[in-house]
């Protein structure tokens, strides 16, 4: 297990704007892996930087470390709406994926914002909660278990279908957006070549 002070010397790369951003991204995927109060302390402070892109990915790396710590910081990314819209949208995704209900109200406040990157996203976070909360462990597991990314994804995969009803579900715009994403990552689950085939459609 890394010491603070290991973790101190990949976040001050981090927050350093002199470095090059690829040399950032790397801190910031270290401290992703590292994990911990200091990593999340750390990956905050980044999001007074310049670099939208950057701050997406601090949000992201937030989400996926699944870290209720991060809470406070998302919510205050989410709320400032001089953050620019793809900063504001994965906070709310964040906060879907670390899964904790005391931000719901939040989330469905946030998903009537004006800007549509920022309302849908916060629309598909609630229905992720809503999904975990009402869900039963077996379906759950299940749902852990075909994904072979081990990523935290904004929705759980779909029940088992075809392909050919999954790509239908994916593409049927009068369903809402959090089942057609329920499709999309089946679809790469499946990883099969007529799988991504149905994604390229």
């Amino acid at each position: 297990m890394a010491s603070d002070q290991d973790v101190a010397a990949v976040g001050r790369i981090l927050v350093d704007g002199q470095q090059e951003l690829a040399a950032r991204f790397r801190a910031l995927f270290t401290l992703r892996n590292l994990g911990g109060a200091e990593a999340v302390r750390w990956i905050s402070e980044a999001f007074s930087d310049e670099s939208a892109l950057l701050k997406h990915e601090l949000a992201y790396c937030l989400g996926q470390m699944q870290d209720e710590r991060a809470i406070p910081v998302l919510e205050t990314v989410l709320r400032d709406t001089k953050q620019e819209p793809m900063v504001r949208h994965e906070a709310g995704e964040a906060l879907g994926a670390i899964g904790n209900p005391k931000v719901l109200e939040l989330l469905k406040r946030y998903s009537e914002d004006p800007v549509v990157e920022v309302a849908e996203t916060c629309q598909l976070a609630v229905r992720r909660l809503e999904w975990l909360m009402n869900s039963g462990n077996a379906e759950k597991s299940e749902a852990a278990d075909t994904n072979p990314y081990s990523s935290v994804d904004p929705a759980p995969p779909a029940q088992r279908k075809s392909v050919p009803e999954l790509r239908t579900q994916l593409l049927d715009e009068s369903l809402p957006l959090f089942e057609r994403y329920r499709a999309m990552f089946t679809l790469r689950n499946l990883g099969s070549e007529e799988a991504v085939l149905a994604l390229g459609d």
